[in-house]
């Protein structure tokens, strides 16, 4: 599934009262329909206080004599179980009903020196991914973000590249 064909984003500013433009606190919601298969995508954000989920950051160490609270990572559900991808470098799976560890992985790297890279060297095959692929993902980010700022539910047409927002209609 590339683009989706309905985003709904909730969210806001709700742990500092500052004047940044961007939510700490968003929920989106991507609805796909490609070749008749219906799908969503549930992506939520919330600022570094967490609970650890997925034991990402869970075993961080001491800063000053206090623990290091600062979660950076994501959980994926899926049919089968979960995954817990923490900074970008640890990958850790559960499956089935009693959440059996299943695979995990320390891999990863700094993907935008690996963009600075490719550039460099004018190697495609430099790449830990094809720009397509991050293009993608950078609508759903900028889709979300839409969403949010109009404060409405987005509607997309994925083959023409173009939106349009329901609106309520008013009364003049």
């Amino acid at each position: 599934m590339k683009y989706p064909t309905k985003v709904t984003t909730v969210g806001g500013h709700f742990m500092f009262d500052d004047d940044q433009e961007t939510p700490n606190t968003l929920n989106a919601a991507f609805e796909f329909n490609e070749n008749g298969k219906r799908k969503m995508l549930v992506f939520d954000v919330r600022h570094w206080m967490s609970n650890h989920e997925a034991e990402i950051c869970a075993k961080m160490t001491e800063k000053d004599g206090k623990p290091d609270s600062n979660t950076v990572g994501n959980v994926f559900y899926g049919s089968k179980g979960y995954l817990g991808i923490e900074w970008y470098t640890r990958y850790q799976s559960w499956l089935g009903k009693y959440q059996q560890p299943g695979p995990a992985k320390t891999a990863g790297g700094d993907h935008y020196a690996n963009f600075i890279k490719a550039v460099r060297s004018h190697k495609r095959a430099d790449l830990n991914a094809e720009i397509e692929e991050g293009a993608a993902s950078t609508v759903l980010v900028h889709l979300a973000n839409i969403s949010y700022r109009v404060g409405r539910t987005i509607n997309l047409t994925p083959t023409l590249g173009s939106f349009r927002a329901i609106r309520k209609r008013t009364s003049y």
